[in-house]
């Protein structure tokens, strides 16, 4: 395997921007893609300094792109405005790695995952966009904060960041999960894997959003296994997500 820092233009964010890309060194034709996406506090280089990623794709016939959401929830930002993450992976990441990279550039070659705002980042952009993803995958997902945000009485910073980047009418809209996974088309439904530790702050998110997915009828795989919010329960998890993947992408 090799790994690719690349720094680029952002046209949708107005400023530079990176990511992390693994490939095969040996190639024949185009191969799929997963977007492996990180979470609040980290950036694009996460995924590849705390975990195996590396070695766990080797042999695989799949590039992994790790890009940067800052602190975005991979959302267009509502204030200020101007700060279109969604964009800046929709547009300009996958524009970039589609020109660049010898990808697969249709929904049966992509799939997206992430952890935590990650997680909620590549269920929502899948269900969103179901006619470029195939599959998505979420460990310890905020996959229900919207409403959370919304009911919230406290004033700390962190609540009073994500009310600005969501916007008042976020719960109901396309930004919402839950929202999203009853619009989504039956007939283009992104295949979904959901993981969260049990003793997990966000263990409650999940449950709430495996059992919508089953009122729903929309058919995806959930766990819950022993483990909190950290590094040690994502490195383990992120092998059984890239077997999911593996499967959907055909590889």
């Amino acid at each position: 395997m090799a790994v690719c820092q690349v720094s680029f233009f952002g046209s949708a964010i107005q400023k530079a921007a990176g990511m992390n890309v693994i490939i095969p060194e040996k190639m024949k034709g185009r191969v799929p893609v997963l977007y492996l996406l990180h979470g609040l506090s980290d950036d694009y280089t996460a995924w590849c300094r705390r975990t195996s990623i590396e070695r766990y794709v080797s042999g695989m016939k799949l590039i992994v792109v790790m890009p940067d959401s800052n602190r975005g929830w991979y959302t267009n930002s509502v204030h200020p405005p101007g700060l279109r993450f969604e964009d800046h992976i929709m547009q300009d990441v996958l524009g970039f790695v589609e020109h660049t990279f010898p990808v697969i550039r249709e929904r049966r070659g992509r799939a997206i995952g992430g952890l935590s705002m990650g997680g909620y980042g590549a269920i929502k952009l899948a269900m969103k966009h179901p006619e470029v993803f195939c599959s998505a995958h979420s460990h310890s997902g905020a996959l229900t904060r919207l409403a959370a945000l919304a009911q919230a009485t406290q004033t700390d910073a962190y609540i009073l960041e994500a009310r600005a980047i969501f916007g008042a009418a976020a719960v109901g809209s396309r930004e919402d999960c839950l929202t999203l996974a009853a619009t989504c088309p039956k007939n283009r439904r992104p295949h979904l894997w959901i993981d969260c530790g049990t003793q997990d702050f966000l263990i409650r998110d999940n449950r709430d959003m495996h059992r919508h997915l089953l009122k729903l009828r929309y058919p995806h795989t959930y766990h819950e296994y022993p483990g909190t919010h950290d590094w040690a329960y994502w490195d383990t998890h992120i092998q059984e997500a890239l077997a999911f993947h593996a499967r959907n992408l055909k590889i």
